[in-house]
């Protein structure tokens, strides 16, 4: 399998992580394969295709929304597959629903597209590449921005600041920042990613861990760089967001 990331416009750097792009060879679509899901901060919008480059048909679509739980999954039999994944506090931009609605939910995208139901998901069924692609739901999100209901700076630059972070931040102190209560802070953080912001928090530092741990030596320099002081609350921390430990997860997702 090979996989592409492809950044989003400047206007939607805020909202959109990043668009990507899996594809196999035609040897291995057929082989049976499971996909090892591990918690994450992020709600992910896919549409997977069957046949070839030149005669793809959509095979299906889902929304997956942010979790902090784990799970395994059947893969294969798929040309390639096209997502977009979005930071949680997406969806009250985009969809006018609190992000605590998508929370360990696997939706149909058309439940989501308003009045475009129809048109965007046969849109992208039909487009001829991945930049059409980009370009078909760029166009809905940019389009849905100028209509938000949900705006809380505080909730989005709180957000900002735990990703800049990298989840090492001390909460209460984010919370007296922005002169809230504790309980205020995290209702309202609640709405624009689904979490707790402790927990939002501890899944972004793990998901840092996970992207970046190939750049040191041992796992445990990687655990200390990224805020944990105690090995068993970091092995706690990936067991819980990856189901396993982290040799053995490693050794079954080859991540």
């Amino acid at each position: 399998m090979s996989l592409l990331t492809i950044p989003p416009c400047k206007e939607l750097k805020g909202f959109v992580h990043h668009f990507w792009v899996a594809s196999w060879e035609e040897q291995d679509q057929y082989t049976p394969a499971t996909y090892y899901a591990t918690a994450s901060s992020l709600t992910e919008i896919v549409f997977a295709f069957r046949g070839s480059q030149k005669h793809a048909e959509l095979a299906f679509s889902s929304v997956q929304g942010q979790t902090s739980l784990p799970g395994q999954y059947p893969a294969g039999g798929f040309f390639s597959m096209f997502g977009t994944s979005l930071y949680p506090h997406a969806i009250p931009a985009f969809f006018n629903l609190p992000a605590s609605e998508l929370n360990d939910q696997f939706l149909d995208p058309d439940t989501l597209w308003g009045k475009q139901r129809d048109s965007i998901t046969e849109k992208i069924a039909l487009a001829a590449s991945t930049h059409e692609r980009i370009r078909i739901i760029s166009d809905y999100f940019l389009s849905r921005l100028s209509r938000q209901r949900f705006d809380d700076p505080y909730a989005f630059r709180a957000v900002n600041h735990i990703r800049l972070s990298k989840g090492n931040v001390s909460i209460a102190s984010l919370a007296d920042d922005f002169c809230l209560s504790q309980k205020q802070f995290e209702r309202r953080f609640r709405i624009y990613t689904g979490f707790t912001p402790k927990l939002y928090a501890r899944i972004v530092r793990f998901e840092n861990i996970l992207n970046n741990y190939k750049a040191f030596t041992h796992l445990t320099e990687a655990a200390h760089a990224f805020g944990y002081y105690d090995q068993a609350h970091f092995i706690h921390d990936f067991k819980s967001f990856s189901g396993y430990s982290p040799a053995r997860f490693f050794e079954l997702s080859g991540y």
